[in-house]
């Protein structure tokens, strides 16, 4: 009895939230001799496609899954996209004819300027094959280029002038070999994006896609779209599928706007639909835990994250987590960019 009232309870908040389960995997290299951290092998590509099968996934186009997260996805589905970055030769001789066997379609972000006949790269008859399959090829940028670092001689004008370009020429490479004016739709390239970017690519009619876990729905940023990064040390499905079943958390402000520090313990601030004082919030900071601060006023939930320990110089993320019931996970993910107050960091 208590049981079922239980359950019925996880059911009921599940269901108030209207928590879709629509999320989008993101890989590299298809490649098992590439650096692990920006690939994963056939075989555990191959798993990862699997799993998703016997969980009872629907993989759709990344097209169709906005498509069907804007029009308000029920709640039960079990949506998920696959994505590519980059012009890497292995994606088009492995991932894509992983995809193809399962009688589904994948989506590969192009860096224009990394498309080449020799070496690792892909060729333009590669990307118009693909595209002739069914895939859908979408804008990486032209050249790759770190987005939110703007020239020491630059003002911000010129800096998005800038930015604005590389992405307008990414933009019609592609068309060129598409025979056809693709989506505008954009992959941040490294993840890294700003509240300016953000507005630039609003201006610009486009949605963005980025490198942070989680599962879209009503509070989705997009200009911020979060994609689930998977790479040859975290593509096992034990630690991948509580990631791919996540629910989108309902923040609808997140302080500050965006993720370039120069602090070694920035604050993050979330604002969430809801009281979520009692659901069990668990944060972390890279692998360690951090409680965060919870105050409810006026039918929203105030959260505060800080780290007890510094952040690393570079690209480092908060994952803040809530049970959701059945076994599933609200999750939201943040991306920082720290840096020092003379320099960006390196590659």
């Amino acid at each position: 009895m208590v049981r079922t009232l239980v359950q019925a309870v996880m059911l009921v908040l599940l269901c108030s939230h209207s928590a879709s389960a629509a999320v989008i995997l993101m890989y590299h290299h298809v490649d098992a001799n590439a650096p692990a951290s920006t690939s994963v092998s056939p075989e555990q590509l191959a798993d990862n496609l699997d799993q998703l099968a016997k969980e009872g996934f629907e993989v759709v186009r990344l097209d169709e899954l906005v498509e069907q997260v804007r029009a308000g996805v029920d709640p039960r589905r079990k949506l998920v996209a696959i994505t590519f970055d980059d012009a890497y030769r292995s994606i088009y001789e492995a991932g894509i004819p992983a995809v193809e066997a399962r009688g589904w379609k994948a989506t590969v972000f192009i860096n224009a300027a990394g498309v080449g006949d020799a070496g690792n790269a892909m060729s333009k008859e590669m990307i118009a094959d693909m595209h002739r399959r069914g895939h859908l090829l979408l804008n990486h940028s032209y050249s790759h280029l770190h987005m939110v670092r703007r020239l020491a001689d630059e003002s911000e004008k010129q800096w998005l002038a800038r930015v604005r370009a590389d992405i307008d020429k990414g933009q019609e490479q592609l068309a060129q070999w598409l025979g056809e004016t693709p989506l505008p739709w954009l992959a941040w390239p490294y993840g890294e994006q700003s509240e300016p970017l953000r507005e630039l690519l609003k201006e610009m009619g486009y949605l963005a896609f980025g490198q942070q876990s989680g599962a879209l729905g009503a509070n989705t940023d997009w200009q911020n779209i979060p994609r689930i990064p998977v790479n040859g040390l975290h593509a096992d499905w034990g630690s991948l599928r509580d990631k791919v079943l996540a629910l989108p958390l309902p923040v609808r402000t997140t302080l500050p706007a965006d993720g370039i520090t120069e602090e070694a313990r920035p604050t993050l601030t979330l604002l969430l639909n809801g009281d979520w004082r009692r659901r069990n919030i668990q944060c972390f900071a890279g692998p360690r835990l951090v409680t965060p601060t919870l105050r409810f006023s006026d039918g929203v939930s105030e959260m505060t994250v800080r780290s007890k320990a510094d952040i690393p110089l570079g690209r480092s993320r908060y994952n803040c987590t809530a049970a959701a019931g059945d076994g599933r996970f609200y999750w939201y993910s943040w991306v920082w960019m720290r840096r020092t107050a003379e320099q960006w960091y390196a590659e």
